[in-house]
């Protein structure tokens, strides 16, 4: 049987000891029926793993006690930034659930010609769900570590962050009828991958030259005219599968 998985804050952990959130207690004891005496696995975020056993203080209360640390093997080597337009809610948390379960390492919304939602405030109201949904997925999937959500950029903004911070950057075009991935990605080993997937309607014909012009490297994904949730979610798989990070499971 599978063990739960929590994300636990790095200064909860206290030599063998750590000291639970109250929403993960509420979690462990509420949802899960689990007390004193079962095992879980406790993630600090920073690539840590620990076996560890739920137990009561001398107050009562439920916190756990490190047993072993235990290996982790789901990160993937590559640090892939997705880049999406920000959406609609339903969109927005599936893009982050799924991609997070496929292996994206970071989410960067952007800000186009033809993305639906342009308020930024909202975004900002909702980071708080959107991280939940986050931490879930990465528990759920067994990530060492949470992806890191940012804040929505202007789609050129986006591109420049991109172009600074990782070895490689890629977007999925339509209208790109000479390269795919495999093509651009074959005998490459890249650490840090920018990839952009456009809004509902794609990009723009200018956004398409500014982002060519910038040194972004344009990509098809098929004949196949894909929603952008779709484009989403299966480009970073396309990506990972290519760097070789779609592999059987080492234990």
């Amino acid at each position: 049987m599978t063990r739960h998985r929590f994300f636990i804050p790095p200064e909860s952990f206290s030599g063998q000891t750590v000291r639970l959130p109250q929403p993960v207690k509420d979690q462990i004891i509420k949802v899960l029926r689990l007390g004193a005496g079962d095992k879980v696995d406790l993630l600090d975020n920073r690539g840590g793993a620990f076996l560890a056993a739920l137990e009561r203080d001398a107050s009562g209360e439920l916190n756990a006690r490190i047993l072993e640390a235990v290996p982790v093997n789901s990160e993937p080597k590559t640090l892939l930034t997705l880049y999406f337009g920000l959406t609609q809610r339903e969109k927005m948390e599936w893009i982050l659930q799924k991609g997070t379960e496929v292996g994206v390492g970071a989410f960067q919304p952007f800000i186009s010609k033809r993305t639906l939602v342009r308020d930024r405030d909202s975004a900002t109201k909702k980071r708080e769900r959107w991280e939940g949904i986050l931490r879930e997925a990465a528990e759920q999937s067994g990530r060492g570590r949470i992806p890191v959500l940012r804040d929505p950029l202007d789609l050129t903004r986006a591109v420049e962050q991109s172009l600074k911070q990782n070895d490689l950057t890629l977007a999925c075009w339509v209208h790109e009828k000479q390269q795919g991935l495999d093509e651009v990605l074959f005998g490459k080993n890249v650490e840090q991958l920018g990839l952009f997937t456009g809004p509902e309607g794609g990009f723009a014909q200018e956004e398409a030259e500014m982002m060519v012009a910038q040194g972004v490297q344009m990509v098809s994904l098929g004949p196949r005219v894909l929603r952008m949730e779709t484009a989403a979610i299966l480009a970073p798989a396309l990506v990972l599968y290519q760097m070789g990070e779609m592999r059987a499971a080492s234990e």
